[in-house]
């Protein structure tokens, strides 16, 4: 695959390294198969093991692979079959001795010259990327046997849900995040309009220089949120692109955003303030109904395709 094909990245680990495993074993499995040998990839780390460490239990075989145990048992369960392992009973009546049979330790003797032969194989191509992969691997399994997978995310949604921020006017430092935020949004849900990439491409001429404003959310110094107030004439204003990262969605501020202009709509004595919608973003319309927003016929028709739903603002008690 072509790096410009990817689109997984840190997201897909596992996906890229099961690629790479199923790429590598198919290889290897040829090779054997080639050698005139049964011996699959897939027993390798008990065959191997049991070369280098002598019989041990089904759990330490596990222990020492990173397995389940009733994994590397019906591995062992396969190998038995094939004549290469046999188990005894232990003094423990749970554990089960695992041991090369003679035509195991002859099966190793048969192989071992391929194993030499792969592990060069890898060790090239690690040389060639550039890439030590295995003390790659051990730094990610310290760093995940210290706080686990389920841990950094939990951790990564309380930081999210309490992320601080501040609302800012309009920035020309964030003028492509105020496309990027409301492109994503609407791409998320329908399709981009003539009319979105004008009016997200020129703040400044659609919007601040017809009396209107821009505000962003900022975290950490970046954009992750934004909204606009359009001035329409005879004291009329719409609540319009409003886009908030995906990634940060529940730490309110789509709702501050939206506080925002009614704010500035209020101050500048403002006699309408409205928003166009879809029916389809329910979360959305319950935040506008919570805001004091109210669903009206509309005046005149959306130069929207996607708007459906058109909702004005009323002064709460």
């Amino acid at each position: 695959m072509s790096i410009a094909d990817e689109i997984f990245f840190a997201l897909g680990i596992g996906t890229r390294m099961r690629r790479l495993y199923e790429q590598m074993s198919s290889d290897a499995d040829r090779v054997y198969k080639e050698a005139g040998t049964d011996f699959r990839v897939s027993y390798f780390y008990v065959i191997y093991a049991l070369s280098e460490r002598g019989g041990m239990p089904i759990s330490e075989i596990a222990r020492l692979a990173g397995f389940s145990h009733s994994a590397v048992s019906q591995t062992v369960k396969r190998l038995v079959k094939l004549g290469w392992v046999e188990t005894q009973a232990t003094d423990d009546a749970r554990q089960k001795l695992v041991t090369l049979t003679p035509e195991g330790r002859a099966l190793v003797q048969d192989v071992e010259p391929l194993w030499l032969a792969l592990e060069r194989a890898v060790k090239t191509a690690m040389d060639e990327a550039g890439v030590d992969l295995l003390a790659a691997l051990d730094g990610l399994e310290n760093a995940l046997s210290r706080k686990n997978m389920y841990e950094r995310l939990r951790e990564e949604r309380t930081l999210r849900d309490k992320l601080t921020f501040e609302i800012v006017p309009y920035d020309t430092a964030y003028k492509e995040a105020f496309y990027d935020l409301n492109i994503a949004w609407v791409e998320q849900f329908f399709k981009v309009e003539p009319i979105d990439e004008v009016v997200l491409s020129d703040p400044e001429g659609k919007i601040l220089d017809t009396g209107g404003e821009v505000y962003f959310a900022v975290a950490d110094g970046i954009a992750v949120g934004a909204v606009a107030m359009k001035a329409e004439g005879d004291g009329r204003f719409e609540l319009t692109k409003l886009g908030v990262d995906p990634n940060v969605r529940k730490g309110g501020m789509g709702r501050a955003l939206c506080e925002k202009v009614i704010e500035r709509f209020k101050a500048r004595g403002g006699k309408t303030l409205y928003l166009e919608t879809n029916t389809v973003l329910t979360p959305a319309i319950a935040l506008y109904d919570k805001l004091g927003f109210v669903q009206m016929e509309p005046p005149v028709p959306s130069p929207y395709e996607r708007a459906n739903y058109y909702m004005e603002w009323r002064e709460q008690a």
